[in-house]
């Protein structure tokens, strides 16, 4: 009798232990039954403008037992994140216009949380000398100076025409581009009054000056340089896989799907890299580079591959080359100017150049008379080492280790760091520089107030766009033409404070 009370006693023991056990692998208290999702927080980029097509998606993953991977899905394709304690990041190619993507976090219980996020590869504003555009919904809308037809709008128009019997009413507000009605565009490249736009097919469109053949439009081999120029937009025939386009002064820089490099334009300085000197109104390749993944162009042209090497060719007037020389020669083919670690993005002002590294830190070189490359004062007295007229060589801009965008044109320089604001300097005749402020600005330590969280700018010579995150739209700068988009802002010669644009109700015809 006690053997089997000792039993029964065994044996409800084991029953309540094993119910003890049913209740907490129900509760997820087993490893073998972990019903909790992992978690996904501060990725980024979203909801961003990025410049160069190789883009490295960041942010933190973390599990209640233990995280066994993470996946970037982008453009039907599943890359699998390096992961390192609760930090995740993997590279991904971009595509031209946006790129949705979604992090897959999966434990080792199979759990699984998704997060999804979107950034836009390209340039949705752009400016030149005195003209400006936006994409908006896929459609271009542009505005100012119309001299050579660069605005788009089929005609030739001035701010001073008579309405009785002008062709066209002037463009001073953001004005469809009705011609390719049809057409889905997805970046812009203005400079002085020159025009390019690349559509979702990988499609160059050129329009504006054509002198020195910048928009493309020749025949080749025909020993013709084609300088016409152009009211409407118009497809650069037999160019295709394009997807990325960056204008210059008279000439422009584009990048294939194949990481390659084309250039068509004025050639005096070797700045289509193609190894002459020769202009040409056809594409020709970029001597010497593969795997490319952002391209710039000014007076000079400027790429960075995907490894962070950064390469320049053409004119090296104030050594902006980067080489530690200053000369008149011909640099047709491209040479690497050297840093201690990768570049991740170049910016190009007419006689000097940006670079953004992988740290965050910003270097500058080039044309230095505006201190657009930075600590070069009016009177260089009052500091104790002002940088040179001509910087040689790529400086360290101090006090910067958190930026995350660069911009650059004319004799202006500009600066996005991780608390989202704006930091310019350089030359601010005509307040191109954003601030209330007179004179040039030596360092980037004030930002621009009152703009932040800005996605994108497009500078031109003399005026800059920016697109907040909520899709505002501000200008600032020289007024010229409608060069600033405004009705209200025809009244002065300068706009020094970023005023808000409207693009709600542009005009359609």
């Amino acid at each position: 009798m006690h053997v089997l009370q000792t039993l029964i006693s065994s044996n409800t023991k084991i029953s309540a232990l094993l119910t003890g056990t049913l209740i907490l692998s129900a509760c997820g208290g087993s490893s073998n039954d972990d019903n909790t999702n992992p978690s996904i927080s501060d990725v980024v980029p979203n909801n961003s403008v990025m410049h160069s097509r190789s883009v490295t998606i960041r942010g933190l993953a973390s599990d209640n037992k233990e995280l066994k991977s993470v996946g970037i899905s982008h453009n039907k394709q599943l890359i699998n994140a390096d992961l390192e304690q609760d930090s995740f990041s993997a590279t991904i190619e971009a595509i031209a216009g946006i790129n949705a993507y979604t992090v897959i976090a999966t434990d080792t219980a199979g759990n699984e949380t998704t997060h999804e996020a979107s950034f836009y590869y390209g340039s949705q504003a752009t400016a030149g000398g005195a003209h400006s555009a936006i994409i908006k919904d896929e459609k271009i809308y542009a505005w100012g100076r119309n001299n050579k037809g660069q605005v788009g709008i089929g005609a030739v128009t001035k701010i001073s025409d008579d309405p009785e019997t002008a062709t066209a009413e002037h463009p001073i507000i953001p004005t469809l581009i009705t011609n390719q009605a049809d057409t889905k565009f997805v970046s812009l490249a203005f400079n002085q009054n020159a025009s390019s736009a690349l559509d979702a097919n990988g499609h160059v469109w050129s329009w504006g000056d054509g002198d020195d053949g910048q928009l493309g439009l020749g025949i080749a081999n025909d020993n013709v340089i084609d300088e016409t120029d152009y009211s409407n937009p118009q497809k650069i025939k037999n160019l295709t896989d394009i997807v990325a386009i960056n204008r210059g002064y008279d000439h422009m820089l584009l990048l294939k799907n194949d990481g390659s490099v084309l250039a068509f334009g004025n050639n005096k300085n070797g700045q289509l890299g193609d190894g002459s000197s020769a202009n040409s109104d056809t594409a020709v390749t970029v001597q010497g580079l593969s795997e490319v993944v952002q391209i710039s162009a000014a007076v000079s042209s400027y790429a960075v591959d995907k490894d962070g090497r950064l390469w320049a060719w053409g004119n090296n007037k104030y050594g902006q080359l980067g080489q530690g020389t200053s000369d008149n020669e011909v640099h047709n083919t491209p040479v690497e100017v050297v840093f201690d670690e990768a570049v991740i993005s170049v910016a190009s002002g007419k006689g000097h150049a940006l670079a953004l590294t992988q740290s965050g830190k910003v270097y500058a070189w080039g044309l230095n008379a505006s201190s657009q490359v930075g600590m070069r004062p009016r009177d260089t007295s009052t500091i104790d080492e002002p940088w040179e007229n001509f910087v040689l060589t790529p400086k360290l801009i101090p006090g910067l280790d958190d930026a995350v965008a660069i911009w650059a044109n004319g004799n202006q320089s500009f600066v996005k760091r991780a608390d989202g604001k704006i930091y310019p300097w350089g030359q601010n005749m005509l307040g191109t520089l954003g601030i209330e402020e007179d004179g040039n600005v030596i360092e980037p330590v004030s930002p621009i107030l009152e703009l932040n969280n800005v996605v994108d700018l497009g500078n031109g010579a003399l005026h800059t766009l920016a697109i907040r995150n909520d899709n505002t739209l501000f200008a600032w700068g020289w007024s010229f033409e409608g060069s600033l988009g405004g009705k209200d802002l025809l009244n002065a010669w300068t706009y020094r404070l970023p005023l808000t644009i409207s693009t709600e109700a542009p005009l359609t015809e």
